[in-house]
């Protein structure tokens, strides 16, 4: 893993689902270093569960990262999601 990506300002979306099932579960930027900041990635949900990651942009194809890489971005992003969900509920 590479310890060096951090994700900001993560925050759950509550949207209703659209029309064809996919739900947006969170918007977030991902600093990847010191130097660089991706701002406004989103991760949505497909009707088969799938987590997808959109980088910015309206047609969300302003990022592009290995399977690999991508899979750690969602994994720390849906962490940082849920532990700041977890502090809501105990405020």
């Amino acid at each position: 893993m590479d310890t060096s990506m951090r994700i900001r300002s993560a925050r759950p979306v509550h949207f209703a689902p659209s029309p064809r099932g996919f739900r947006t579960l969170a918007k977030f930027n991902i600093q990847i270093n010191d130097d660089v900041m991706v701002c406004d990635c989103t991760l949505v949900q497909a009707p088969d569960g799938r987590i997808i990651l959109y980088g910015p942009g309206r047609e969300g194809n302003t990022l592009s990262c290995s399977p690999e890489t991508r899979r750690e971005i969602v994994e720390m992003a849906l962490a940082a999601v849920e532990l700041k969900n977890e502090r809501a509920a105990a405020a």
